[in-house]
């Protein structure tokens, strides 16, 4: 951009520099500097504008502080005899500009405003300066064959009026020119004027078309959340469609992913055992009883219930005990349920946290608590649920069969945040009471995520409980809209999901409790078996077996005396024992034996059945504690799996639920408004507003949309996020580490610290408020040369301020002529020179310098549907002397060229001018005097053009 400096002195400048300020306040101008030359280049009196375009004083050196490029300096001067612009102060400021500005190209132009009628002034000439003079004449466009002449007055009211829009258009300060079109575009240096004793007659014409508030409405239904989705296409042979009814949708969406992905966290207990009667064949169950009593005659029956009793696992003792009587409260939180604060509520992270106390402890025992499920193709399945409801795409792994119309069109969700809503629409609950009520210590306390039911389940229960501690409006009030809130959010998508994995954590902690209650129980019967006094038992059975021992033995002795008594009578009552022959001592000690066998049979036989069923009974009692010790550690597992998978979820939907609702930033922008002057404006520079009725706006809107929100916008947008996020945390040096998505599916969630962790809780960081792509996709949509032709078609009509009050027209219309030079004028004004001037030609339009200046969405500007459009025409080389009326004597002839020489361009002895500081001693010569000419007769001026 070319900075533009101009100097002027004088009640016409001045007036032209305020209408150029006025215009230049409501955002019409681009900035310039304007300098009164009669001031000391040492005050603050050079003229700058801030954004706002609000003007301020300030010295040349801070003004100049921001230039950077080149500079156009121009010098405007209204040709007055009264006062004559002052050469050497003039000079003495372009010295001082220059001194500061060595590196740029200084380029200067002098700007002459001619009035009718044509008065004799003197015209200093300036070294180094190209001339223009404005033609005084106004038009509409260089079409119209109606032109007004520019008439001089005392004041010089009507020529600033008029000049300053020229001013504008000659030197492309109108918003948005990319350079003056005094400039020669292609070498953007000043056009020729010739030499200093030289001009060319110029004029021009501006229209404005201002779209900004139009601009603004649209660009906001575009890119407003609240909006339908659009209805992007997905393939080649289909295209995503709002569903009917979104909540069934999500409903199936959300049981197919909890059924997928969140069901498998939670495994079936290991089923307990139960006493089983076996069917064994009689004589291997009297082979198996007599193999045990003749071990336990042969040996001691304690032994054989002490080798049959066997022990539990002592690992699985030890992790009972500590997890039925240990003195830790983790049992307790994990028994706990989750109602509230004000009623004992236990968060995800207090179940989260107890439960990994009794993994631990279960791992000290060498538990086996499975493998860690890998959850990345969980998450990254979420990731494509949500998305998909949005944008219709979807992974080739999902099952989209009744997602899709007899078409073959996907479903999408009608609004974004019927998938997952952004933490911006997060419930603020806080009040104060609830500091002394519940205890409070953060206002974060009370905030719930628009997809996090725990959050919320625990929240009503505060407020439930805080609701019943006061009969504060306030609170009630806080109390029903929180309802509201949760009624609404819960038919998301998200909030559906979360339900899920809460109600699968609902299922662990079950599984949890009823383990622990079975152990408990189990605990109590292995109790009651240690208090049976089985050594007494064995004692008895002991005294028993000993005593028919001991027994057997008198008898097997008795017929032993009583068979040697038969044989010797010597013996005492051997005379009575003659009948006890050996064939009676054999069948004595065989039937003392059988009956020494049977007896000790049968008691054994009544003892050992109760042996058995003690046995029996305790070996299943042993084993049930080893899966009521197994499933306790498996449900603690999954209590800890599922707490950390509702933290990833969390996380990930914050990060979804930016991307659904703000794909290109937050931060709001608006188009520069401009406000249109309501009078003051000359008939060759109009200023127009766009006019778009409501239905055309809706049309508009939608194409835009389908521009810009294409095949898998969603996708795209959670991609682009996390690439700025990662830009800008990275460039600004906050510690963050940048991480790739698909680093991501893993990686634990809230409160973890992860990068996961750390973005979804950055969303709103400072760094990121200034996030905004908006513009850059506004302006890749209306830029295309396509969308250009498209959207500009909408604008069909303007409307505009003239004499008389507001007129509407065609955008044609109001264009007409400007951008084509059909039945256009090809000449200035006769009155503009001399008639000698007008005779050679001078007042014919150079068309070979014509130029037509377009700003419009090809342009970078901040409204891009606004635009405009600037012509200037200039006249031929021509010679100062066609400015001095007819009616003058004396004045100098330049009809010979040859008069004329690059040499001698200072001497000025020729014309009659005196250089300042110039003497000579020959008499003086009188400069030229336009005297006062006959009021010209402009009568048929307008039959003329």
């Amino acid at each position: 951009m070319t900075n533009v400096i101009f100097f002027g002195h004088g009640a016409t400048a001045d007036d032209i520099r305020s209408r150029l300020s006025d215009l230049r306040a409501v955002g019409l101008l681009q900035d310039f500097l304007w300098i009164d030359y009669a001031h000391p280049t040492s005050g603050a009196v050079v003229r700058s504008f801030t954004e706002e375009g609000t003007a301020r004083l300030s010295t040349l050196d801070d003004a100049l502080r921001s230039f950077s490029g080149d500079v156009l300096l121009a010098t405007i001067d209204p040709m007055d005899a009264e006062q004559p612009q002052d050469v050497a102060k003039l000079t003495e400021w372009v010295g001082a500009v220059d001194q500061r500005l060595i590196q740029a190209s200084n380029l200067r132009v002098r700007l002459l405003l001619s009035a009718l009628p044509r008065e004799s002034v003197d015209i200093a000439p300036l070294q180094g300066w190209s001339n223009l003079v404005l033609s005084p004449e106004e038009g509409g466009t260089p079409a119209s064959s109606r032109i007004r002449p520019i008439k001089r007055t005392a004041d010089g009211f009507e020529l600033a009026q008029f000049a300053a829009p020229a001013v504008a258009s000659i030197f492309g300060l109108w918003r948005g020119m990319p350079e003056p079109a005094v400039l020669d575009p292609d070498t953007h240096r000043v056009i020729e004027t010739g030499d200093r004793q030289r001009f060319r007659l110029v004029r021009a014409f501006h229209r404005t078309i201002d779209a900004g508030d139009i601009e603004d409405k649209v660009r906001k239904a575009v890119f407003d959340p609240g909006q339908r989705l659009p209805q992007p296409q997905v393939n080649n042979i289909s295209r995503a469609v709002h569903f009917a009814n979104p909540e069934q949708l999500t409903d199936q969406c959300a049981q197919m992913f909890i059924n997928q992905e969140i069901s498998p966290l939670v495994s079936a207990p290991t089923a307990y055992e139960e006493l089983q009667s076996h069917k064994v064949s009689g004589w291997a169950a009297l082979k198996d009883n007599l193999r045990l009593y003749w071990s336990t005659v042969v040996g001691k029956p304690q032994d054989w219930v002490e080798g049959q009793r066997g022990a539990m696992n002592k690992n699985a003792a030890t992790f009972l005990q500590k997890m039925l009587y240990g003195a830790d409260s983790s049992v307790e939180v994990v028994l706990a349920g989750h109602s509230g604060k004000g009623s004992g509520a236990t968060s995800v992270d207090e179940l989260r946290q107890a439960s990994e106390h009794t993994m631990r402890v279960a791992r000290e025992q060498q538990f086996s608590l499975g493998q860690e499920p890998q959850l990345s193709r969980t998450w990254e399945a979420y990731h494509d649920y949500a998305l998909g409801l949005v944008d219709g795409s979807w992974r080739d792994s999902i099952d989209t069969k009744g997602l899709r119309n007899n078409q073959g069109n996907m479903y999408i969700v009608q609004y974004g945040g019927q998938s997952v809503q952004d933490v911006s629409a997060s419930f603020e609950g806080f009040h104060p009471l609830m500091t002394s009520t519940l205890g409070y210590t953060h206002e974060s306390q009370a905030t719930v995520a628009p997809f996090d039911p725990v959050g919320a389940e625990r929240f009503a229960a505060d407020i439930e409980y805080t609701s019943q501690q006061t009969r504060n409006e306030a609170v009630s009030r806080k109390k029903h809209e929180f309802a509201s809130w949760r009624a609404k959010n819960s038919t998301t998508f998200a909030w559906k999901v979360g339900q899920g994995l809460w109600e699968k954590l609902g299922h662990a902690q079950q599984k949890y409790r009823d383990a622990h209650a079975k152990a408990r129980e189990l605990q109590e019967l292995a109790n009651s078996f240690q208090a049976r006094d089985f050594n007494a038992e064995n004692k008895a059975l002991t005294r028993k077996l000993r005593t028919m021992w001991i027994v057997l033995f008198v008898v097997l002795a008795l017929m032993t005396y009583m068979v040697a008594g038969r044989y010797n009578a010597d013996l005492p009552l051997g005379e009575y024992l003659q009948w006890f022959d050996w064939p009676w001592y054999v069948v004595g000690i065989i039937l003392a034996v059988l009956l020494f066998l049977v007896c000790s049979w049968a008691v054994f036989t009544k003892a050992q059945r109760e042996i058995f069923d003690y046995v029996q009974r305790r070996k299943l009692l042993n084993r049930n504690q080893e899966i009521a010790a197994q499933n306790l550690a498996t449900a603690s597992a999954e209590i800890s799996r599922i707490s950390n998978a509702y933290n990833q979820f969390l996380s990930w939907s914050a990060l979804l639920g930016r991307a659904i609702y703000a794909p290109f930033g937050r931060k709001e922008t608006s188009s520069d408004h401009l406000r249109t002057p309501q009078s003051g404006l000359p008939e060759n520079a109009r200023i127009a507003q766009a006019v778009l009725n409501r239905d055309d706006a809706v049309r508009m809107t939608d194409e835009i949309r389908s521009h810009i929100f294409q095949t898998e916008w969603a996708h795209r947008s959670l991609k682009s996020l996390l690439d700025d996020m990662n830009d800008t945390f990275e460039r600004n040096r906050t510690g963050h580490s940048a991480v790739a998505l698909n680093e991501m599916w893993g990686m634990a969630g809230l409160g973890s610290s992860t990068a996961l962790d750390n973005l979804s809780r950055s969303l709103d960081h400072p760094y990121m408020q200034d996030r905004d792509l908006k513009q850059q996709e506004w302006q890749k949509v209306i830029t295309d040369p396509r969308m250009a032709r498209s959207l500009q078609q909408y604008l069909s009509r303007v409307t505009f301020r003239e004499e008389g009050g507001s007129r509407v027209q065609s955008t044609a219309e109001f264009l007409d002529g400007m951008n084509q030079e059909k039945g256009a004028l090809q000449a200035f004004s006769p009155n503009a020179l001399t008639n000698a001037g007008g005779a050679e030609g001078y007042t014919e339009i150079d068309g070979s310098r014509t130029r037509i200046v377009e700003v419009d969405s090809q342009t970078a500007l901040t409204s891009q549907l606004s635009r405009s459009v600037t012509v200037v025409q200039y006249g031929k080389i021509t010679d100062f002397k066609y400015l001095i009326p007819d009616a003058a004597s004396g004045a100098p002839s330049f009809k010979d060229s040859s008069d004329f020489s690059l040499d001698d361009l200072d001497d000025m002895d020729h014309m009659g001018f005196k250089s300042p500081g110039q003497s000579t001693s020959e008499a003086p010569t009188m400069p030229p005097t336009f005297g006062q000419p006959e009021a010209p007769d402009l009568s048929d001026l307008d039959e003329t053009f």
